[in-house]
This record gives structure tokens, sequence and C-alpha cells, in this order.
């Protein structure tokens, strides 16, 4: 299976057509391109589909590496992780949350909102 497939965007308002919602299985996560932003879509276990800032806050690197169990996203580099119902730390050592992006899914076509929001990185 091949997770970090990048397609063309269209905007569509304020939000970006990112890619179509088949590509990404309940459970999984991918990355996508909105207005040049790096974003993790990802659809938690018993969730519904969400994005988060695609770079980690902490070493600043992209996310396309880590690892993604259903729920928890854990960066390889440091090992930090966050809950991807939320976007909240979901364990030791940190406390910076990612930033997440507006979602709105239509006639099987995912689209971020990228507007207004600015990815958050841990004091250093």
């Amino acid at each position: 299976m091949e997770l970090f497939q990048f397609e063309t965007i269209a905007r569509s308002g304020m939000f970006n057509r990112v890619c179509k919602a088949e590509t990404i299985a309940e459970g999984g996560f991918r990355l996508v391109i909105a207005d040049a932003q790096l974003i993790v879509l990802a659809w938690p276990e018993n969730g519904e589909i969400k994005a988060f800032q695609g770079v980690c806050p902490h070493a600043n690197i992209p996310l396309e590496e880590a690892d993604f169990d259903g729920t928890v996203l854990t960066c390889p580099k440091h090992f930090w992780n966050w809950d991807l119902n939320t976007g909240q730390p979901a364990g030791e050592p940190h406390e910076c949350a990612l930033a997440e992006y507006p979602v709105k899914v239509e006639d099987g076509v995912v689209y971020i909102d990228t507007e207004g929001v600015t990815p958050l990185f841990a004091d250093q």
C-alpha cells in the first residue's frame, strides 16, 4: 500500500481539494499538501477524518515516516506522539499539540481549509 501519494490541489472557496476520500482507510494516514503546507490527513479508528500539521513541532521535520497505530501518531525522531482524534499529546515528555485544520468531505472528495491555521512549535 502506497501511503504517501501527493495529488494536485484545487481550491473550492476557502477549502483546498486534497484527495479522494477512498485514498485513506479507517485507521490510516497520509500526507497531503494544501496551500504549500504539509498536512497529516488521518482517519483514526472509530473516528472521523482529521487534518493536522505535517511537521513535528519539536524537530520541525516532516512526519512522513511517523508510525500510526490507528489512533496515535509517533514521530520517528524523538518519539513524541499525538492522539489524532484531538491533536493533543498522547504521552510524555512533551506538551505541544499539533495544529488542526478544518476538514470537509463532499461527494467523496476531502477538502482542507488552511486559512488562519499556523503550525505549532515547541519552545526550544
